[in-house]
């Protein structure tokens, strides 16, 4: 019993990749992955500046209620250091009069930083003159 070799007539054909197509898949892929790191690094940069947006607006609102809870009655422009979140804040309210005299204005702007540079909210509230009752 004799065994022939049947010859394919494709086997003298390459089996694999050649050293170009091996470059160009790894060139495809090397873009594909740059394209998904960036969008990832902007997606977290994006998030860290709503977080940072949030607690600003946090320490403003908080800073309203601060004041409508001790009954104030500001004037003029006040600046003042808060701590929220485990860093600091600038706090700047500028009070104006209304046309009301029981009424006042604040626009109240929060800054991430000392120098007063970065700015990440501006609140616009309406204080009301506190008033005082006699206890007969």
């Amino acid at each position: 019993m004799r065994l022939y070799k049947h010859q394919d007539k494709h086997q003298d054909k390459q089996q694999g990749f050649t050293l170009i197509e091996i470059i160009v898949a790894l060139l495809v892929i090397t873009v594909a992955l740059g394209a998904v790191i960036s969008t990832t690094g902007t997606s977290v940069e994006h998030g860290a500046y709503l977080k940072e947006k949030t607690i600003a607006l946090w320490v403003a609102e908080n800073n309203i209620a601060e004041m409508t809870i001790t009954q104030q009655w500001p004037d003029g422009q006040q600046s003042q250091e808060v701590t929220m979140a485990g860093r600091e804040w600038t706090v700047v309210n500028d009070i104006t009069q209304t046309p009301d005299k029981n009424i006042r204005r604040m626009d109240l702007s929060v800054y991430a930083d000392k120098k007063q540079e970065n700015k990440l909210v501006t609140l616009i509230a309406y204080i009301i003159k506190p008033q005082t009752f006699n206890k007969n």
